[in-house]
């Protein structure tokens, strides 16, 4: 698998956007993350709420009448494979994505780290984190940590044990590193911690593309 598809951060610091684009988008995109968060927590009246939706419909034409871009392959195509479309648009660590945390990852002395603060939305239990979100949150965090092996590839499986209650608007820390690596298969396992408590591990399978496997499948994506 080519590095264009997997999270380019090797520094703590999340990159600045590559264009004036990008950049009004990661701001619309915040305005979105706040806005499900009051959703989900405020209570104004229902004539209010409708006010509300009438004001985003008719914004929603503004969107409608753009030209469109249909997918990541196809803003691939149009952004001549750079690497900051998975920045911007993956629906874990995408800083464009609205419904993305995002998640903040990086590489360093050999070994993978992350970020994240979820909000209401993510709730599963009173309080915590969904633990399917959890889940998501490693499978693209060990995906992204398979820049430390030689051959990155796609999840075969993912095994996920859950310690203690994972709490919502908390700054979690997430820690990985490559457990094996043979062929094609790689092995790696993660932590995650809130408040210095360990409230989820887990252990995925990952499994290697061949670089013209790869490339035929982009190739068949259609346009």
């Amino acid at each position: 698998m080519s590095e264009e598809f997997i999270n380019p951060l090797d520094v703590e610091d999340i990159l600045d956007p590559p264009n004036g684009h990008w950049a009004a988008k990661r701001e619309l995109a915040d305005e979105f993350r706040v806005m499900a968060d009051l959703l989900m927590t405020s209570t104004p009246a229902p004539e209010d709420l409708r006010r509300i939706s009438q004001y985003l419909r008719e914004q929603r034409a503004v969107f409608e009448q753009s030209p469109r871009t249909y997918g990541r392959m196809e803003f691939y195509r149009q952004e001549n494979q750079s690497p900051f479309v998975h920045i911007e648009m993956n629906p874990l660590c995408g800083h464009g994505n609205p419904i993305a945390p995002p998640v903040n990852s990086w590489l360093k002395d050999g070994e993978a780290y992350g970020r994240c603060n979820m909000g209401w939305q993510y709730e599963g239990p009173p309080g915590c984190v969904h633990g399917g979100f959890i889940a998501a949150v490693f499978d693209d965090f060990l995906g992204m940590a398979q820049r430390l092996t030689d051959s990155p590839g796609m999840t075969g499986t993912l095994t996920v044990r859950y310690r203690k209650p994972t709490p919502l608007h908390t700054d979690l820390e997430l820690h990985g590193y490559v457990k094996s690596s043979e062929g094609r298969k790689n092995v790696l396992v993660g932590t995650l911690h809130a408040n210095g408590v360990l409230t989820a591990e887990c252990e995925g399978l990952f499994i290697g593309f061949p670089k013209e496997a790869m490339r035929q499948y982009i190739e068949q994506q259609p346009r």
